[in-house]
């Protein structure tokens, strides 16, 4: 008998559990998507991923908590919905502990039912999943039926846990609950969290205050040493615990007393509805803004990191280099290899030095004044470094970059963007100034395109001037280089063919350094060998940022969801209620476009408000995370800070308002009534 009720029960409320269905699906589908990456065959031969399979792992625990607290959640708000109907049965002799095995398997039966299509989507989410990540590192990928038992295994594990911790929860607080408690178990609502006028009126605007001081200390950074980080944090999350604490207070008495405002444009009973709404589910508000907050930082910083990388790749110009230490290489077989298996176009040419610093120190003056630390300069780029007028212009052409008519009297500047106005500035103001005996070109002989300059070791450190090639014959070759331009993208497998094809060839590795002679550091650590650099072999060094992209995504599409899931339910639960309140205002003579329109701000309104603190304290934290990310890896400002925060959270809003619109239009289309 209690297996029909249980079956029947959970056909009955299915239009109550329809969204918490839907979010389980998706849930389930993300969990299978990324736990599927731990088994992948393909993502294993990605080189130096290992780290991929422990992010994973723990962004999956984190997901495990937060959907064992969305289940514990939707079962308790259908225990308070139901709990009539439970009292009813308490009434016809069924016991508590009997109550709890029927929700027990009410809650199963849609878990299980949810899980099914749950795997089914996750099969199609992880082949996206594995294309994004091999196009990442230049690899093509074939679309394949794949179903990982592991994962599946390691999925409904997880769904377990949730489901266990969540019902067992609930259960013991079903099997202690008392008859007359649970009679009036639905009715219960929150108590205004700040009582009286002055203390709302107070508590609210000290938490603006706590909000915008927190902010400033985050964004302008006044005390250093990370304790301003660390008293805004604590000043953020004092302003998101007043706000929701205090605002349902607030709105009534700033205006639940003013009489000419409350009682004209219809405006009294969508006052009421909204603060009534507040006043039950204040503290939840001020949870779902939590989740929403850290789902837009999580967006935002992976999208802020993913400009960052992109940026850096696109400066990085040529596809493949050989650097060779101190003279000219011979780079003939590396070059025959390189450009018949990938069909790539190189040019070979050495990197001068005329033992000159004027350059060098603009350099550092320009990397002091944006406000970051001047670095030292590594042992290759102490000096002023040089290239040939006909080098140059056999790279531009090999770049597909227009041609320029230079003057073989003359130098030129070629540098990154944000060294062009100084160095123009620094040429038209000393007029006269040679390099090598021959004068600069002016404002006119600067430029500025992509020229594999950002990281080193490619042509100079920021900067490289363009001298006549009878100048660089008389100066000290630095390093040679072989550039090529490939016409597809270079796989890691085509890295390590390079590798294995060209003896004496080893990766850039720029996280380890060793003394040179002068006692200045240098990347070249071994002799006698030669190292491979470039634009894809630089995408390997980004190895463990594209693991924690994928990680920092996939937190923050589950954070979304579950937030939104919650919302919407907590919005549809009143349902009765407000079909009640329309047909009052029906017979009282309102027309039902009016109903409509009321019912549409109210939806609004509920759906906004925990958004505008999310927004502030995200903001805040990216721009500050952004901030801290290309100071660290940039010496100059590639982009501004503002202008790659803003841009990030615009992609991370847009992302996130696509997936929050579904669900409002889903809560729309059962909570605006359609007119008559």
């Amino acid at each position: 008998m209690l297996k029909k009720l249980s079956f029947r029960n959970a056909k009955r409320q299915w239009n109550e559990y329809t969204l918490f269905f839907i979010t389980l699906i998706f849930s389930v589908a993300a969990m299978y998507a990324f736990n599927a990456l731990l088994f992948s065959e393909i993502v294993r031969a990605l080189p130096d991923m290992e780290m991929l399979p422990y992010l994973i792992i723990m962004a999956s625990l984190l997901i495990v908590l937060i959907m064992g607290w969305l289940v514990s959640y939707m079962i308790h708000y259908m225990l308070r919905k139901r709990s009539r109907e439970f009292s009813i049965y308490m009434l016809s002799g069924i016991s508590n502990k009997k109550i709890a095995a029927l929700i027990w398997m009410e809650n199963s039966l849609i878990g299980l039912l949810a899980f099914v299509p749950g795997l089914a989507f996750g099969m199609l989410l992880s082949q996206i999943l594995e294309a994004v990540l091999l196009s990442l590192f230049g690899m093509s990928y074939m679309l394949h039926f794949g179903f990982s038992p592991p994962a599946a295994a390691l999925t409904f594990l997880y769904f377990l846990i949730v489901f266990w911790r969540a019902v067992r929860k609930n259960g013991k607080r079903v099997r202690r609950v008392q008859l007359r408690e649970l009679m009036y178990y639905d009715r219960q609502n929150e108590k205004p969290p700040v009582p009286g006028k002055p203390s709302a009126l107070l508590a609210f605007w000290v938490s603006i205050l706590a909000g915008c001081a927190g902010m400033l200390l985050m964004v302008l950074q006044p005390l250093g040493k990370g304790y301003d980080v660390l008293l805004g944090i604590i000043l953020l999350l004092a302003f998101l615990g007043g706000f929701f604490l205090s605002v349902p207070a607030f709105l009534t008495a700033r205006w639940g007393n003013r009489s000419e405002w409350k009682y004209t444009k219809y405006r009294l009973v969508p006052f009421r509805m909204f603060t009534a709404k507040l006043y039950s589910m204040s503290t939840v508000m001020g949870t779902l803004s939590i989740l929403f907050m850290l789902s837009l930082l999580c967006s935002g910083m992976g999208t802020a990191i993913g400009l960052m990388m992109r940026q850096d790749i696109q400066a990085g110009a040529f596809d493949i280099m050989i650097l060779h230490p101190g003279g000219m290489g011979d780079f003939t077989r590396s070059a025959a290899f390189i450009e018949q298996a990938f069909s790539a176009r190189g040019y070979a040419y050495g990197i001068y030095t005329n033992k000159a610093t004027t350059f060098r120190t603009l350099y550092n003056q320009a990397v002091a004044s944006s406000g970051r630390t001047v670095p030292r300069a590594r042992a290759e780029f102490q000096y002023d470094t040089c290239m040939g007028q006909s080098d140059y212009i056999r790279l531009r052409e090999l770049l597909g970059y227009a041609p320029l008519p230079l003057d073989p009297a003359r130098c030129y500047v070629h540098c990154v963007p944000p060294l062009a106005d100084s160095v123009k500035t620094y040429i038209e103001r000393r007029e006269g100034l040679t390099c090598a005996g021959y004068v600069f070109a002016g404002r006119d002989g600067v430029f500025s395109e992509p020229f594999s300059q950002l990281n080193g070791y490619g042509n100079g450190e920021g900067y490289i001037l363009i001298v006549p090639d009878r100048a660089v014959q008389k100066m000290e070759m630095v390093y040679s280089v072989y550039a090529a331009v490939t016409e597809n993208p270079v796989s890691p497998d085509g890295l390590e063919s390079i590798l294995s094809a060209c003896d004496g060839l080893m990766p850039l590795d720029r996280s380890s350094a060793k003394n040179a002679p002068g006692g200045a550091p240098t990347h070249f650590t071994h002799e006698g060998r030669d190292y491979l650099s470039g634009k894809w072999a630089d995408k390997g060094e980004y190895r463990y940022l594209y693991a924690m992209l994928i990680c920092l995504f996939y937190l923050a599409l589950i954070l979304e969801v579950m937030g939104a899931a919650i919302l919407t339910t907590q919005v549809l639960g009143d349902g009765q209620s407000r079909q009640r309140q329309n047909g009052i205002l029906r017979q009282l003579g309102m027309r039902e476009r009016l109903i409509a329109r009321m019912n549409s701000r109210q939806l609004s309104r509920i759906f906004l408000l925990p958004l505008f603190p999310a927004l502030v304290l995200s903001a805040c934290f990216v721009l500050f995370g952004t901030k801290r990310i290309l100071r660290g890896f940039f010496p100059l400002p590639v982009v501004p800070d503002a202008a790659l925060a803003a841009q990030s959270l615009s992609i991370a809003g847009t992302l996130f308002a696509v997936l929050y619109g579904v669900y409002y239009m889903a809560a729309r289309f059962s909570y605006v009534p359609r007119g008559r």
